[in-house]
């Protein structure tokens, strides 16, 4: 399989390491001193796959050029969620394949899928508050991060008594209808998500913590070579569901 890199930052570099090692090519990378915006659809012919760490900013005309020349994509990049209906729109036009997250851990999608699980169950247990908390390096520009957004999301689609995301300091008595994500910048932490119940008799965490970039890496490299030969919008619950659907045993 040949990758191009679209950001050559410290994930791209990560995702460059993974990918070598696993016996597949790096073509061509694009930055600030190449940008994909300048790219000819010539130079990557013989690309099978762009994995995407670049910046907000430029994400929407990265996504519209892999529709327009039918280049799958695997997209780290946030900060373009609320232009979603366009880019399916670009998908459903060109017949195009894309997958993103706003994580690409296994981990976390393990850790997310885990929690949509328990989520009925608490749905029922009006004792338990949720919350959830997160601590990433001192460098990560947003805050919280897109990872506690979205763990927030699923909490509020999973809790009746819960309808929105509160991402911001309370100084006073915050609405019991929100779900409170909180975000620490700290040293070098790669990045730590903890997700909440509390009651007055007990607490329930779902956690996941993060060693380095690599297992974002192998999440991205792994859901390239998963997204090869597929049309559509995809994310990383698709893949993962994906091989939970190989996993189950045959009746």
């Amino acid at each position: 399989m040949v990758l191009a890199l679209v950001g050559t930052g410290q994930m791209g570099q990560a995702v460059a390491e993974v990918a070598t090692d696993q016996g597949h090519t790096i073509g061509p990378r694009f930055d600030s001193g190449r940008p994909f915006e300048d790219a000819d659809p010539s130079a990557l012919s013989d690309v099978d796959v762009a994995v995407d760490f670049s910046l907000p900013g430029c994400a929407l005309d990265h996504l519209r050029r892999y529709c327009e020349w039918n280049l799958p994509a695997v997209v780290g990049t946030t900060g373009w969620y609320d232009e979603l209906d366009a880019v399916e729109g670009w998908v459903q036009e060109h017949g195009a394949s894309l997958l993103y997250a706003p994580n690409f851990s296994v981990g976390v999608a393990v850790l997310r899928t885990a929690l949509e699980a328990a989520l009925p169950l608490l749905d029922e247990l009006e004792d338990y508050d949720a919350f959830v908390q997160e601590t990433h390096h001192t460098q990560k520009a947003d805050s919280p991060s897109g990872t506690a957004t979205m763990l927030g999301e699923h909490v509020v689609k999973g809790l009746e008594r819960k309808d929105h995301v509160e991402p911001e300091t309370q100084h006073g008595r915050i609405d019991p209808s929100a779900v409170h994500v909180t975000a620490t910048r700290a040293g070098t932490v790669h990045g730590e998500h903890t997700v909440s119940f509390d009651s007055p008799f007990d607490r329930i965490a779902f956690r996941h913590r993060a060693k380095g970039r690599r297992g974002f890496a192998v999440g991205a490299v792994r859901a390239a070579e998963w997204i090869q030969g597929r049309s559509g919008l995809f994310t990383l619950d698709d893949m993962l569901s994906d091989w939970l659907a190989d996993a189950a045993p045959s009746t």
